[in-house]
């Protein structure tokens, strides 16, 4: 399974590394997922993560979250390209 190309919601993601120092070490479960965004549960509420450059774990695969900046609608459109490849 290849976690960037697939849908995320409702994995466990660990933000590993990110450009943004405060979120890493966050954990929580996908609840949405937008172009630029991630928006994970957590146990303090819901917390925002931009899919700006970073690393994250999700369900123990890392994924690099420039590779995920497209909206999830467009994931199937990808993979078709990628299959034609």
């Amino acid at each position: 399974m290849n976690p960037t190309l697939t849908d995320v919601i409702g994995s466990k993601v660990v933000v590993v590394r990110h450009s943004d120092p405060s979120l890493v070490g966050l954990e929580g479960r996908v609840v949405d997922e937008r172009k630029n965004v991630l928006t994970l549960e957590t146990g303090r509420g819901e917390k925002m993560l931009p899919k700006t450059s970073g690393i994250l774990l999700i369900d123990d695969q890392e994924a690099d979250l420039n590779r995920m900046r497209f909206r999830p609608e467009d994931k199937m459109k990808k993979i078709r390209r990628k299959g034609r490849q």
